[in-house]
């Protein structure tokens, strides 16, 4: 699966900030699966993002929060989860 938003160095994965594109797929460092549904803009810049996890269950968080989840993004993931279920 292409990621994009790490680098391995050393065996170790370096999670780089992730800005939250509506619609994109993202996995956290346990590899859980979660999809941006939106985003909510304060004077232009990002203040909550509402994510979706695969299971269904959505979750606001405020986007100091959103930086810290250490996330790569996914491109196929969302294909590839599905037909795997």
């Amino acid at each position: 699966m292409f990621f994009q938003g790490g680098i391995i160095q050393g065996g170790l994965m370096l999670y780089t900030k992730q800005e939250p594109e509506v619609g994109a797929w993202y996995t956290n460092r346990t590899g859980k699966l979660m999809k941006v549904k939106l985003v909510l803009y304060r004077h232009e810049n990002p203040l909550r993002v509402m994510i979706e996890f695969l299971e269904g269950q959505h979750k606001i968080v405020n986007i100091d929060d959103w930086y810290y989840l250490e996330l790569s993004r996914q491109i196929g993931a969302y294909r590839k989860a599905r037909l795997q279920q």
